[in-house]
C-alpha cells in the first residue's frame, strides 16, 4: 500500500471516530455518566457494529453489549480527575485564563508505547490520556519533555486544537492523518530553528503546533534557555495560541477553523 494511500487511510478512520463521537454526543451523550467510560463504550460499540451490522438485530444488540462491557470495564479500570489548581495556574502561564480548562479530565491511559494522547469525548469534554504521569503531570516527562510539565503543556495545545477545529471528526482526521505520516518515518514534531516562527500557526501540522509551545515552555527554544521567554523568536506565535477563541453570533465558540495538517515548514 503506498504511503499517500495509507495516510488516507488514517485521515477517513480518524474522520469515522470523529462523526461517531460527535452523533453519540448530539444523541444525549453529555446526559451520560461522566468519566472515560462512555466514550470507550461507543467507540467499542461502533467498531463491533461494522462487524455485525450484517446480522440485523442480533447484530446491533451484540453492539449494543459489547459496548456496555467495554464501557464499564473502562470506567473502573481508568482513572481520571480534573486539573487541580496547581496544574490549572501552570496552564494559564502558557495559554492564558479560559474556559476550557473546565472541559479537561486528565486519565492514566496510554497509547502505544506509554505515548500520551488527547481525545474529544462523547459528553462534550477534553481527555489527556498521560500514562504515568497521570500522578504527576507538572513532573518532569519522559526524553522529549524533560522540563517539568511539559508534557501536560503538550497535550493541553491539542486540547486548544479540538476547540479550535471544525468538529470532532475535522481534528481526529487531522490527528491520525498526522499519526500516519510519523509511524510512516517522517519527524511531524520536528522544528529546524527559529526561521519556523516566522510561519503561520495553521501552517504547522498538529504536532509542530504543540512542539512549539512545549519547547517555549521548556525553554529549549529561546537562545538564553528561559522558559517562556518573552523574548523568544517564537513569542508572537504563542500570543496566537493566547489569543480568545471568537464566537459565532450564537454564542457558541467558533469552531471554524483550517486543516493543521499542511506540511508546513521542516518536513
Amino acid at each position: 500500500m503506498s504511503r499517500r494511500l495509507l495516510i488516507r487511510v488514517a485521515r477517513g478512520y480518524g474522520r469515522f471516530l470523529g462523526v461517531v463521537l460527535s452523533l453519540a454526543h448530539r444523541v444525549g451523550g453529555q446526559r451520560l455518566p461522566a468519566g472515560p467510560g462512555p466514550t470507550a463504550g461507543v467507540l467499542v460499540a461502533a467498531h463491533v457494529a461494522l462487524v455485525t451490522i450484517w446480522f440485523g438485530p442480533l447484530g446491533l444488540a451484540i453492539a449494543v453489549m459489547a459496548g456496555l462491557g467495554a464501557g464499564i470495564v473502562a470506567g473502573l479500570r481508568i482513572r481520571h480527575r480534573p486539573l487541580s489548581d496547581e496544574e490549572r495556574r501552570a496552564a494559564e502561564r502558557v495559554f492564558g485564563p479560559a474556559e476550557r480548562f473546565d472541559d479537561v479530565i486528565l486519565t492514566d491511559l496510554s497509547g502505544r508505547g506509554g505515548r500520551a494522547f488527547t481525545l474529544p469525548a462523547v459528553d462534550g469534554l477534553v481527555f489527556c490520556h498521560l500514562g504515568a504521569m497521570f500522578d504527576a503531570p507538572l513532573g518532569p516527562g519522559p526524553a522529549a519533555y524533560p522540563v517539568p510539565g511539559q508534557l501536560l503543556i503538550h497535550e493541553l495545545v491539542h486540547v486548544r486544537q479540538i476547540v479550535d477545529a471544525g468538529s470532532s471528526a475535522s481534528f481526529l482526521a487531522d490527528a491520525l492523518a498526522v499519526q500516519a505520516r510519523h509511524e510512516l518515518g517522517e519527524n511531524v514534531y520536528r522544528l529546524r530553528g527559529p526561521g519556523d516562527a516566522h510561519h503561520e500557526w495553521a501552517d504547522h501540522n498538529l504536532e509542530r503546533q504543540a512542539t512549539i509551545v512545549d519547547r517555549w515552555y521548556g525553554g529549549q527554544s529561546s537562545p538564553s534557555r528561559r522558559p517562556m521567554d518573552p523574548d523568544s523568536p517564537f513569542a508572537p506565535v504563542i500570543a496566537q495560541v493566547r489569543a480568545p477563541i471568537p464566537a459565532r453570533g450564537n454564542g457558541r465558540r467558533d469552531r471554524a477553523g483550517r486543516s493543521l495538517d499542511a506540511p508546513g515548514p521542516g518536513v
